[in-house]
């Protein structure tokens, strides 16, 4: 009897047989192809030897590998600081006081202002340079009157009136007026009057304001970075009133690893860098090396000087300082011969056709291009440079167990 939603019941056992088989060959075809061994790897394989690594015919990696001769070349090394800041260049900078009390009474500079050579900063009303001032003065009347003294004596003693002891007296007398008056002149001077201003004190009458007041003056053309000075303010020669510094120059202060004391050397050229300025480089050269190490920070102070014409550099800013050392030839390779496997610094080196040598290298002094070799390598090794990544990426690939 037919079945309404299936074939007849006597066709039924062949169509189980048929889908038996088909899943019998199946199965056998699967198992014959895992059996069948893989192809070795295309790129690389670990030599018996320690720290050999072979690469595969064909190797890609091959194809793109360049070499380079380990032999003396001249490097001239950069040394990095820990630390540097920009600093007002002392031999430029001057903290200015009053050199005699008394009270403000007009003030010209203001802070960030530039003044000249000789530009007033200040007036002050004092006293005291007044008496000082009165003392030259009554001090030139004194030797007004001995030298006119001395003139008649000398012509009496010519006509026989008076005796040479009088005479003798008289010229005495001139000449200890002639000393008190330069001693007057001199504290005039050290009290900060210049030439001419000594010389407007032979007028026969001058105003009390003329007499009592000084002025401040700039010593050098600078910019003023410290202003302490108020209108009406009484001040004595203790107290700075301005500071001052020429910044066309400025120091830059780096400090360097005790380790590099030894390089250091006045008159090494050093490069700048700024944050404010990220793309300038300001040079200049070491006018200083420390004679001491920092016992708390194990370093050596440098010095360089550093043009700023533009004013750029500001004090107190932090800086990145770059030493560049004399040339020395010294043992060196490429600096992309060097790769970083973990805590070990290596190089390939070339020990046949496909055969590279995994070497342990220690490192000393590093120019832009090439970096010296202390160890590990010796004059007429051929390491590798270009793909020397790869090299490690394959050397390291072969260390993993597990992989194919």
């Amino acid at each position: 009897m037919n079945s309404r939603f299936g074939m007849s019941s006597s066709r039924l056992p062949l169509r189980i047989a048929v889908l038996l088989l088909v899943a019998i060959v199946q199965m056998s075809c699967g198992s014959k192809q895992e059996d069948q061994p893989k192809p070795p790897s295309e790129t690389a394989r670990t030599s018996a030897e320690p720290g050999i690594l072979e690469l595969s015919e064909g190797s890609l990696i091959l194809a793109h590998l360049q070499t380079d001769r380990v032999t003396l070349r001249p490097i001239r090394a950069t040394l990095k600081a820990q630390a540097g800041k920009i600093l007002p260049n002392e031999n430029r900078l001057a903290q200015l006081s009053a050199r005699v009390p008394g009270h403000i009474v007009a003030v010209y500079a203001n802070l960030g202002g530039r003044v000249k050579e000789g530009d007033r900063l200040l007036l002050l009303d004092s006293p005291a340079f007044a008496a000082a001032q009165l003392e030259y003065r009554k001090a030139r009347t004194t030797l007004s009157v001995m030298e006119k003294a001395l003139e008649r004596a000398q012509a009496l003693l010519d006509r026989g009136a008076i005796g040479g002891g009088e005479q003798q007296r008289r010229e005495a007398e001139y000449e200890n007026a002639r000393a008190d008056l330069h001693e007057s002149e001199e504290k005039l001077h050290l009290l900060g009057m210049t030439e001419r201003e000594i010389q407007r004190l032979a007028a026969r009458t001058l105003p009390h304001a003329e007499v009592a007041r000084v002025s401040l003056r700039a010593p050098f053309t600078a910019e003023v970075i410290v202003r302490n000075a108020t209108i009406g303010e009484v001040v004595d020669p203790n107290k700075i009133l301005f500071t001052v510094a020429d910044l066309s120059t400025v120091w830059v202060r780096a400090d360097f690893p005790e380790q590099q004391a030894g390089r250091l050397k006045t008159g090494l050229p050093v490069e700048v860098r700024v944050s404010a300025y990220p793309d300038t480089i300001f040079r200049g050269a070491i006018t200083y090396v420390g004679a001491v190490i920092d016992p708390a920070t194990r370093t050596v102070t440098a010095r360089a000087d550093v043009a700023n014409p533009d004013g750029q550099l500001r004090p107190e800013m932090f800086a990145e300082v770059t030493l560049v050392t004399d040339e020395q030839s010294v043992l060196s390779v490429p600096r992309a011969a060097v790769q970083q496997v973990g805590s070990r610094t290596v190089a390939f080196v070339v020990r046949g056709p496909r055969r590279f040598e995994s070497r342990e290298v220690t490192l000393g002094q590093a120019s832009s291009e090439y970096i010296q070799v202390v160890a590990g390598l010796t004059s007429g090794d051929e390491v590798v440079t270009e793909g020397s990544y790869a090299l490690k990426s394959e050397y390291l690939r072969e260390q993993i167990p597990g992989e194919p």
